[in-house]
């Protein structure tokens, strides 16, 4: 994914657009005014009447008329109206300040609420559909060498293009005699700014001297930082011109830069994208964005890439390129892995990540074969950033990667100890069950805290806990039945979540918070849900209206843990939008082979906790939970959990083996006795008086061909237990 990487996707047929502007675009036909031919429909008969319910609409929602604004709206719809004809009719007849005032007043207006969201969703649409028309581009550049009134309609129009007109903007900038053009296409693209950073920083490298020291000049007018260390990059080249060098380093300047070391420069800005600064992304709301490429033939090549990973893959070809400068970057190297697990991770459904395609390995081969002090600082970066699916991530190729020895180590920051807090149950469970595995021998911060993590996974089951905040009860109540069919246990509900953080601290770990609030105060409270220890990462559902969902999806656009649902939907797309945003936001709800995996971990590492005796963890703050467990599990399980008791020095642990085994059967049975024999062995007789009698008729009674087996078990507690010989002399004298 660096910047040499070239796509096989087909680039714009550059040759022809560029021949024919060159030769024919300075013509007589090209000084001449537009004839708007991409807006055929304006001049016949059903494009006047479409301008017309246009701005009847808009007049009705103005005038506050929402039955007949809803019925023009919707004879509009029904005529057949593209989306890119709908942009049209706004721009060319210069609506675009009418369309504002009249969807700021109509989004709330009931009765035509709804009309106004589709109307400005198929306008936004339209107009990028317009915006990023190739012949449309292509038409626009010709007009800058036309009338006034050309050149500022097809300067608007390159405006609105944004970075998609940047390839053939390039084009004309490398290939143009003509320096009228050359400087209105620069204005252009200082105009476009930001969007027309990173393009331009994909060709700079590849251009020749001449146009490299245009873009630089071009790079430091538009003054955005993105450019810093591709700037430096060809400022410290050995290939770079003097000239180049001196016009790449003053803009370099300009823009902010200091140091000179690139890798470090390009280690920067890939974390900037690592913590997915919406700045950095040209439009956050499209589905896709581009990464751009340039070769002397195909000249820009646009990529395109799911937004939900676009961040990632540019953080990875950053630290890429800052590994290529040097090496030894450690930092470099924690954001590529980063970057490539996140990446992993964050792509959508149905979505396709062409630089995947190519991989020869995979982000969990790099996690461990970077070592274990990568891992650790992966792991950091993850917990900054609330990133739970990244933070298990790290955990399971710390515990891959670590020595034993070294798990916890001496000095400077512990990431993995900062984990035990985290508000995620199965990151502090991974946690809890790496350190348990470590068998640290000296004491650490949080080292009381291992063992009772993992006997709460013992007990722990695929229930999904929720917490619930609306000013009302009715609303509470309504959103607490809608939990609970979808199988969370609602722990707390209150009007405000302040009233709630008792409740919070006394739960097992919270799963979902659902909060029903208008757009404002569901700002204000999601800061409070994220700035509070145990609900920092918690995924928010925000429940709101129509209207408001548009404010807020906008909000939130970087927040992957906070969604919003429209109230009034069905309760199976509740469920459906709520096990979305956990996939996204945490990896998925607990399900009940994951609860059954944790209880049978956690039951092997407390085992080896109590086989290895030493160190600072007490095996003894597990047996509540243990002995808990051993009435409420069953099968092959129970006899795990009776294995870690047995090794447990308490009579209550003793005696509750015994118990256990007198109360069972078959082969169950005779494993229990075995067990409670092992425990009397290894800690002297614990028994009660009660268990001893219960033995010794269990000793009668187990009497036949077919009980043989549970008599000898039951004798070899009864000697383990070291009483009296006189039962076995009465066995033997009958």
């Amino acid at each position: 994914m660096d910047r040499t990487f070239r796509t096989s996707t087909t680039g714009f047929i550059r040759a022809f657009a560029i021949g024919s502007l060159l030769i024919t675009g300075l013509d007589a036909a090209n000084r001449a005014e537009p004839a708007f031919a991409s807006a055929p429909a304006l001049q016949d008969g059903k494009g006047a009447d479409q301008s017309r319910l246009v701005s009847d609409f808009l007049h009705y929602v103005l005038i506050a008329k929402p039955d007949l604004a809803e019925a023009a709206g919707r004879k509009l719809f029904d005529s057949g109206i593209t989306d890119a004809e709908l942009a049209e009719l706004v721009s060319e007849n210069d609506l675009d300040d009418k369309v504002d005032r009249s969807l700021s007043r109509g989004r709330g207006m009931a009765g035509v609420g709804p009309m106004v969201t589709e109307f400005e969703k198929r306008l936004e649409e339209g107009r990028l559909d317009l915006a990023r028309n190739q012949d449309r581009i292509k038409e626009a550049i010709g007009m800058l060498d036309g009338s006034l009134r050309a050149q500022m309609i097809g300067k608007r129009r390159l405006i609105e293009a944004g970075e998609y007109a940047v390839p053939q903007l390039l084009d004309i900038l490398v290939a143009s005699k003509n320096p009228e053009v050359e400087i209105r296409v620069t204005e252009v693209i200082e105009e476009i700014k930001r969007q027309a950073v990173l393009p331009l920083c994909a060709a700079l490298p590849e251009l020749s001297a001449t146009i490299q020291t245009k873009v630089c000049r071009i790079l430091a007018k538009i003054g955005w930082p993105t450019a810093i260390p591709y700037l430096l990059e060809v400022a410290t080249s050995r290939q770079s011109s003097p000239e180049v060098k001196e016009a790449a380093m003053t803009a370099f300047r300009r823009l902010g830069g200091t140091s000179t070391d690139v890798s470090a420069a390009f280690t920067a800005l890939g974390r900037k994208f690592f913590s997915q600064e919406q700045s950095l992304i040209a439009y956050p709301a499209d589905p896709a964005n581009m990464v751009w490429s340039y070769g002397p033939h195909s000249g820009l090549v646009q990529t395109p890439v799911p937004t939900s990973i676009f961040c990632q893959v540019m953080a990875m070809r950053n630290a890429r390129t800052a590994l290529a400068a040097d090496p030894s970057n450690r930092m470099a190297l924690a954001v590529f892995v980063a970057a490539d697990l996140r990446r992993e991770n964050q792509i959508g459904a149905g979505e396709t990540d062409p630089f995947a395609v190519d991989a020869k390995y995979t982000p969990q081969f790099f996690a461990t074969a970077a070592g274990s002090s990568i891992a650790r600082d992966v792991l950091a970066m993850a917990v900054d950033g609330n990133d739970t699916a990244l933070v298990r991530d790290a955990i399971a190729a710390l515990g891959m990667t670590v020595e034993r020895g070294r798990m916890v180590g001496a000095g400077g920051r512990q990431p993995l100890l900062e984990c035990l807090r985290y508000p995620d149950r199965r990151v502090q469970y991974d946690t809890a069950l790496v350190l348990g595995a470590a068998m640290p021998e000296k004491a650490f911060a949080g080292d009381n805290q291992v063992v009772p993590l993992l006997a709460n996974a013992i007990r722990s089951n695929n229930d999904s806990y929720a917490v619930v905040i609306a000013s009302t009860d009715e609303d509470r109540n309504r959103l607490s039945s809608m939990l609970g069919k979808a199988g969370f246990s609602v722990v707390a509900s209150g009007p405000g979540f302040y009233d709630l953080e008792s409740e919070i601290n006394r739960s097992n770990g919270i799963d979902l918070v659902v909060v029903q609030a208008g757009a404002a105060d569901a700002v204000t409270t999601v800061g409070q849900i994220r700035n509070f220890v145990g609900t920092g990462a918690t995924p928010v559902m925000l429940m709101c209206s129509g209207i408001d969902k548009i404010a807020m999806d906008r909000e939130f656009t970087g927040d992957r843990a906070t969604g919003a649902f429209i109230n009034g939907r069905t309760e199976a797309q509740f469920q459906s939008a709520v096990n979305s945003l956990m996939d996204v936001a945490s990896g998925g709800r607990l399900t009940a082979s994951d609860s059954m995996t944790y209880t049978r971990n956690a039951l092997q590492t407390l085992a080896n906790i109590a086989r290895y005796g030493k160190g600072p963890y007490d095996i003894a703050s597990a047996e509540p939970s243990l002995l808990a467990a051993m009435t409420s599990i069953s099968g092959g399980m129970r006899l795990l959990v009776a294995e870690v008791v047995s090794l447990i020095d308490t009579d209550a642990s003793q005696q509750a083996l015994i118990d256990a085994a007198l109360a069972a059967s078959g082969n169950e049975q005779i494993s229990l006795l075995d067990l409670s024999a092992s425990s009397a062995r290894s800690f002297g007789n614990k028994s009660a008086t009660r268990q001893v009698e219960a033995l010794r008729r269990l000793v009668a009674s187990s009497t036949g061909t077919g009980n043989s087996s549970t008599a000898d078990a039951a004798g070899r507690l009864y000697g383990s237990l070291d009483l009296s010989s006189d039962e076995a002399v009465r066995l033997i004298a009958e």
